[in-house]
C-alpha cells in the first residue's frame, strides 16, 4: 500500500465526506489520488445513530434539522432520497407556568439587546429581573450553557431561535423541524461510497498524532493499533474540530486564525419500558422541561425516553456514571420522579440504557459576530473546516457550510496549479514515485 495521497482529508464526519464528494466530482481533482483518516472504526464523527429492538433509530448525536434553518442539509437529504417525517419536539411542556414568564420575558427584553453588548445573557436578564429571577428564567430554557458568562445576551437569543424547543418564543416560531426516520447512517454511508466508487481510500481506526511540512509535501504519523504509521501528502484538508485541532503541534489557533474557541459538553441518555407508561400522561411526543439535571426530557412515541443536557448539567451525568451505573440510574429515577406527575406512584422499571457523553459536543468560536472565514487556511497551506468557524449553531449545516468553502480553497488552489503548468497531468505523481 502506498504512503502518499495527493489530497490528504483528516476526519470522516460530515465534514470530510462533504470535502471527498465535491473533490472526487471537479475537474481540477479528478485525477488525484485520495485518501481519508478518520479515528473511529466508522464515519459520520459526531452523527451516530443507533436501533433499538432492531426497529426504531435513536440518534446519539445530531438529531434533527430544519428545512428553513439547514437549507444545505435540506437540499443534501433530499438529493440522497432518504425517508425523513417531522420531528414532534417543537412544543414543550413547562411546569409553573414557566412558559408564559419565559415567552413574556424575552420578546418583552429583545428590545434591549443593542444596549447591552458586552453584557452575558445572565448579566442581561439580571439587570432587569435580578439575579435568582434571571437564573430561574434561564434554567427553563433547558440550555446550561445561556447561563455561562462566554455566553452574551445575543449568542443566547440566537440559540433559543434556532432550537426546536425553544424557537416558539422567537419569530422563529413556525419553522418546520425533520428527522430521518431510517437514521443517518444510511446518508453517510451513501456518500461514503459514492466516494469509495470514484477511487477515494478510507483509512479508519487512525488517529493523527502531527503533521510536519517537508518541502511541497506534509508528512503526517498516525497511531493505528499500537503502531505508528507515515503518511505523505501534497494537500491537506483538517476536518476536525478546534478541540482536537488545538492537540496537535499545529500551533493553533495562533496560526491559524485571530479568534479564540471554546466547546461544551453534551450527554444524552436513553431509557427503555416494558410499557410505554408515560402515555397515559399524554407525555407522547412531547419535550418536558425540567428544573434539574435531566432539563430536557423527551418521549418518543411509545418506543424510548430520551433526556438532553449540556454543560453542568452533562458533567453531572458524566460524574454520575464514573460512581457505577447503580449510582447514575438511581439519580436518573430519582429526578424523574421529581419532575412528572406520577401521583406519588413509583417510577415503572427500567427495562434498559445507553447513553452518550460528548466532551466537546458543541465547539464554537469566542467572537461569534466576527467577520470569521468559514474555513481557515494555514501559512503551509494546511485547510482546516469546521462548524464551529461558521456562525451556525447547527453541527450538520456549519459542518457542511466549512465544508463547502475548505473544498473549493482547495480546488482554487489546484486550478492555479494546473494554469501553471499547462497541463493537468503533471499534477498527477504516481504512488511507487512518491513512496
Amino acid at each position: 500500500m502506498s504512503n502518499y495521497s495527493d489530497i490528504c482529508i483528516v476526519g470522516a464526519g460530515i465534514g470530510g465526506l462533504t470535502c471527498a464528494s465535491r473533490l472526487i466530482n471537479a475537474d481540477a481533482s479528478k485525477n488525484l489520488s485520495m485518501r481519508v483518516f478518520d479515528l473511529n472504526a466508522t464515519v459520520g464523527g459526531r452523527i451516530q445513530s443507533r436501533k433499538i429492538d432492531g426497529e426504531e433509530i435513536a440518534e446519539l448525536g445530531a438529531a434533527r434539522y430544519s428545512p428553513q434553518l439547514h437549507p444545505h442539509f435540506q437540499q443534501l437529504m433530499q438529493a440522497s432520497g432518504d425517508p425523513h417525517a417531522v420531528y414532534p419536539f417543537t412544543q414543550a411542556v413547562f411546569h409553573d407556568r414557566m412558559q408564559e414568564k419565559l415567552k413574556a420575558t424575552l420578546l418583552g427584553l429583545s428590545s434591549m439587546l443593542k444596549e447591552h453588548p458586552e453584557d452575558s445573557f445572565l448579566e442581561f436578564v439580571s439587570h432587569y429581573l435580578g439575579v435568582a429571577e434571571a437564573t430561574r428564567i434561564i434554567k427553563a430554557t433547558g440550555y446550561d450553557a445561556l447561563l455561562l458568562p462566554i455566553v452574551s445576551a445575543s449568542m443566547a437569543y440566537d440559540i433559543i431561535k434556532k432550537h426546536p424547543e425553544t424557537q416558539n418564543f422567537t419569530e422563529n416560531a413556525g419553522n418546520q423541524w425533520l428527522y430521518a426516520t431510517d437514521g443517518y447512517s444510511q446518508l453517510l454511508g451513501q456518500l461514503q461510497r459514492q466516494a469509495q466508487a470514484a477511487g477515494v481510500e478510507f483509512q479508519l481506526e487512525r488517529r493523527l498524532l502531527s503533521v510536519e511540512k517537508s518541502g511541497a509535501d506534509h508528512i503526517l504519523a498516525f497511531s493505528h493499533k499500537g503502531d505508528t504509521q507515515m503518511h505523505r501528502a501534497r494537500h491537506l484538508i483538517m476536518t476536525i474540530p478546534p478541540s482536537a485541532m488545538a492537540r496537535l503541534n499545529l500551533d493553533f489557533p495562533a496560526n491559524w486564525s485571530p479568534y479564540q474557541y471554546d466547546s461544551l459538553p453534551l450527554f444524552k441518555g436513553f431509557l427503555t419500558f416494558d410499557k410505554a407508561w408515560w402515555q397515559q400522561l399524554g407525555l407522547t411526543d412531547k419535550v418536558l422541561m425540567a428544573d434539574n439535571p435531566l432539563r430536557k426530557i423527551y418521549f418518543k412515541s411509545d418506543k424510548y425516553l430520551l433526556f438532553y443536557t449540556d454543560s453542568e448539567s452533562a458533567t453531572y451525568w458524566r460524574d454520575s456514571l464514573a460512581q457505577g451505573e447503580n449510582v447514575y440510574l438511581e439519580r436518573v429515577r430519582s429526578c424523574l420522579e421529581e419532575v412528572l406527575p406520577l401521583n406519588g406512584q413509583p417510577l415503572p422499571d427500567i427495562k434498559a440504557h445507553f447513553y452518550k457523553h460528548w466532551p466537546h459536543g458543541v465547539e464554537f468560536c469566542l467572537e461569534p459576530e466576527a467577520e470569521h472565514p468559514a474555513a481557515l487556511l494555514h501559512q503551509d497551506g494546511i485547510i482546516a473546516c469546521s462548524d464551529a468557524y461558521t456562525s451556525h449553531c447547527g453541527w450538520m449545516e456549519g459542518g457542511l457550510i466549512s465544508a463547502q468553502q475548505a473544498s473549493r480553497l482547495l480546488l482554487e488552489r489546484l486550478a492555479e496549479l494546473t494554469e501553471e503548468s499547462g497541463s493537468d497531468e503533471t499534477l498527477t505523481t504516481s504512488s511507487t514515485e512518491r513512496a
